[in-house]
């Protein structure tokens, strides 16, 4: 049950971290179009995106430390003003690529130690059971957030009055930073948790992989995480350019795929309670996962064969299948023992981002050789094999314990 008093931090927070996203969707669409048409380079485009994901790679898994540690409270609203003025910072420097570059990496290096720190305070909240319902609810208002977002960086993109996105991102931060600052607790233990579990474990980050490794559940989890953003990243990376080879001027319309994307994001976030309730039991878990990352990659080689017209259906239903499962390995990172959650919780995304930002690097050196759309069609196809293994193997493994 949610008590009167956590029910309104829940809704400020659900609100202010929509709201922050709104801002966000709207900067990074407008900008990586910004920066495409500035550089009208892939190879400049995809360093972009590439340095947008490594730190990632470099503070990943300590940012879980630093959940685990640290007052969530004060983590929290601090990354939320430093974006603010970030974001701010971009206006002076909009015309440099170089700086671009660097003030966008900085952000990500603050990003990073965002998402377990926020992540791990939600159990605090809300009981077991009442986490699927919620995270949903987060995930809904996200999409909506990112429908508003991309819609605002569509006409500022066509209006070229960038900056206006940049004051709006700045003050989305500022307001989630109060927000954060008032609702976030300060104590480390959350209710939920039992005592006697919470003693078996130090919170060192050995402890934290001896746990992951020995909960095969929570491990195929991440091992499917990696490759759903895995199969994310050929799209990401490629379709800016795959839209400007396809037409003159094509990369225009990014900003809708964008609104595409949120809307999927909608509709994957308010199914994924049923999805969760419909795999969660009887070890499933892992073959609920896995089907929707098939999905996304069959119509992810789909989109260059209409990238003007069929390739907004396919999209959505990439997007769609994106957030369907996220109920089942959220749920399962947020109720891990509460000294290694945030540690946990990062070095799953570490994981994810490994892959997605290897393939955001190396994927537009093969455009200066090969047509992006013909990349596009064939690199998703190693994922495909690797998850079918994985969904059989699964399938197999369910069937003998009945």
């Amino acid at each position: 049950m949610i008590v009167n008093s956590n029910r309104s931090k829940i809704k400020l927070l659900i609100f202010s971290d929509s709201l922050s996203k709104l801002g966000n969707m709207a900067e990074g669409i407008a900008l990586a179009t910004f920066v495409y048409t500035l550089t009208q380079s892939s190879l400049l485009f995809g360093l972009f995106l590439f340095f947008r994901f490594v730190p990632e790679l470099i503070v990943g898994p300590y940012s879980g430390y630093l959940a685990d540690k640290y007052s969530r409270k004060t983590i929290t609203t601090t990354v939320n003003i430093v974006l603010a003025v970030l974001s701010l910072l971009l206006i002076v420097f909009i015309e440099h690529y170089t700086m671009i570059l660097i003030i966008t990496t900085i952000a990500s290096f603050v990003k990073t130690v965002f998402k377990p720190s926020f992540m791990s305070s939600i159990p605090f909240f809300v009981s077991e059971s009442e986490l699927p319902s919620v995270n949903r609810w987060f995930g809904v208002f996200s999409g909506v957030s990112r429908v508003v977002g991309s819609s605002i960086a569509a006409f500022v993109i066509v209006s070229n009055f960038i900056e206006f996105i940049f004051i709006l991102n700045a003050l989305t931060y500022f307001i989630f930073a109060v927000v954060c600052w008032i609702s976030i607790p300060t104590n480390k233990r959350d209710s939920s948790m039992n005592s006697e579990l919470e003693k078996e474990h130090l919170g060192t980050y050995k402890d934290a992989l001896n746990y992951l490794w020995e909960s095969k559940k929570i491990l195929g989890l991440v091992i499917g995480s990696t490759i759903l953003w895995g199969c994310l990243a050929l799209s990401d990376t490629l379709l800016v350019p795959t839209l400007g080879a396809a037409r003159v001027g094509g990369e225009d319309v990014y900003g809708f795929y964008r609104i595409i994307s949120a809307i999927g994001m909608i509709i994957g976030s308010y199914l994924s309670y049923k999805w969760y309730r419909l795999f969660q039991s009887h070890g499933k878990h892992l073959i609920g996962f896995y089907i929707p990352i098939i999905v996304m990659c069959l119509f992810t080689l789909l989109i260059p064969f209409s990238p003007f017209f069929l390739g907004y259906l396919f999209y959505l239903i990439i997007w769609i299948a994106m957030d369907l499962p996220s109920n089942l390995l959220n749920v399962e990172l947020q109720t891990v023992p509460n000294k290694i959650r945030g540690k946990i919780i990062a070095l799953a995304d570490a994981v994810d981002g490994i892959l997605f930002s290897l393939i955001t690097l190396l994927l537009p050196l093969l455009t200066e050789i090969y047509e992006p759309g013909i990349i596009l069609k064939i690199s998703p196809i190693p994922f495909i094999i690797i998850i079918g293994i994985l969904l059989i193997s699964s399938l197999v493994k369910n069937k003998g314990r009945k």
